[in-house]
């Protein structure tokens, strides 16, 4: 092969900076290189998004030289302000896949000619992978246009982590999107106005969708008459029961749990005759799948949330005799059912809890001067609660609340009960 190859690159900083996922998933960057005689081209809009499990394939991918054998890719990343090497690959293919995690990069190509000797490499191009963002709608107003009012026909949502260039639409149930005829974007507060005829009477999702492919959505509603103005004799005679949300709800809390015996005998006769026992915590894990009411942009009904949830506690008890000293460490894992009721506004809810599990004596020991014993045990034990939540910010609250425990000890033959009140916070997202 006679000749030399002069590649030129043409790229813009707007072309090579896609987002990659905040916490399991690594944004697709996508590049097309075109040799031609005039040159490698940047391409914009062919590039290429595979999923894989949980990652994002990048497709770096570039037209083929005509009397090429071979490509040659190095990748590089930079690392505390200098490029350090990623990979270097050879390819007969026009196109290697990459993934790659949020930072700073640079490439360049070589072309390898039909006896295998290097004609040309481009220049190095540069590029960054940034973090995507998960948008949250928290509230929208109003919750739904009347088609027989003059008022203004304005959306305003707040949210968290929205991108002054998502994707923000009306989308109805057949998945047609109607774009507003104006958007205004605020930080997290984004304006939409629609013109009347755009929209017909049903439920739409306001759905918003940032450039990394990370979305949410609410329920909208447009009708055709106010309540109050509905015709005599077209009144429905029930509301359909609203549709659950599809996107699960997690919770983790942590709280401050003394204990109060109310009754039986607490594991030893004539052993624990306090009233009270401060030393106690618990840990709470749940999902709450099945969510009917609509979540935050719904603020004037209730919400009901239905899942489970594992309840992790410890507490001590220790108290001083005569002659001598009795104490005991316990933990108590339980599966419970949990029920989360939401108050409008959806600042505050309810959660009631009931399920079953094991409680396990770590540590029942007695001092006698200097001689200690110890015992261990496991008993099977039911328990439920309630709780009262309260927003802070975002998704941290303020949660008090009780739990009820009652154990199955078979050798007792006053099984004991007890509560325990809690204070502390939770995490919900």
């Amino acid at each position: 092969m006679s000749g030399r190859i002069r590649v030129n690159i043409m790229v813009s900083r707007k072309d090579i900076c896609f987002l990659s996922s905040l916490i399991f998933f690594t944004l697709v960057f996508g590049v097309f290189l075109g040799a031609e005689e005039t040159g490698i081209i940047y391409d914009e809009g062919n590039f290429f998004i595979e999923w894989r499990g949980p990652r994002f394939i990048q497709r770096i991918r570039w037209n083929p030289v005509e009397w090429a054998l071979r490509y040659e890719l190095s990748l590089e990343e930079e690392q505390a302000g200098k490029y350090e090497k990623l990979l270097q690959e050879s390819t007969r293919e026009n196109f290697l896949n990459v993934s790659l995690r949020p930072g700073r990069y640079r490439y360049q190509v070589g072309v390898y000619n039909l006896l295998d000797r290097l004609e040309y490499t481009s220049d190095w191009i540069f590029f960054e992978v940034l973090n995507a963002l998960q948008p949250k709608i928290i509230t929208f107003s109003p919750e739904e246009f009347f088609l027989d009012t003059e008022e203004e026909w304005q959306i305003t949502v707040t949210g968290e982590d929205i991108d002054a260039g998502a994707d923000i639409r009306l989308q109805s149930k057949d998945g047609e999107g109607i774009r507003p005829r104006r958007i205004e974007v605020k930080g997290n507060t984004v304006l939409l106005v629609f013109d009347k005829g755009q929209l017909a009477p049903g439920s739409y999702q306001v759905h918003i969708r940032n450039p990394g492919g990370l979305e949410d959505s609410g329920t909208f509603t447009v009708s055709l008459h106010k309540p109050e103005e509905i015709p005599p004799g077209r009144q429905e005679s029930s509301a359909a029961p609203s549709e659950p949300s599809g996107r699960p709800d997690f919770i983790i809390s942590a709280a401050y749990a003394p204990l109060i015996p109310l009754y039986g005998i607490l594991f030893v006769p004539n052993a624990f005759e306090e009233i009270y026992f401060l030393q106690g915590a618990a840990l709470r894990f749940g999902v709450l799948p099945l969510k009917r009411g609509g979540e935050g942009p719904l603020a004037k009904g209730f919400g009901h949330y239905f899942g489970g949830e594992l309840g992790v506690s410890w507490y001590r008890a220790e108290e001083a005799k005569e002659r001598y000293t009795v104490g005991a460490q316990v933990l108590d894992f339980q599966i419970r059912a949990l029920y989360q009721l939401w108050l409008p506004g959806r600042t505050s809810a309810f959660n009631f809890r009931a399920g079953m599990g094991v409680t396990t004596v770590l540590d029942l020991y007695y001092e006698y001067g200097d001689s200690t014993r110890h015992f261990t045990g496991e008993y099977i034990s039911l328990g439920g609660g309630i709780s009262f939540q309260l927003r802070i910010v975002s998704h941290l609250f303020f949660e008090i609340g009780m739990d009820f425990t009652h154990i199955f000890s078979p050798d007792d033959p006053s099984p004991p009960g007890y509560i325990r009140p809690s204070l502390g916070l939770l995490w919900q997202f």
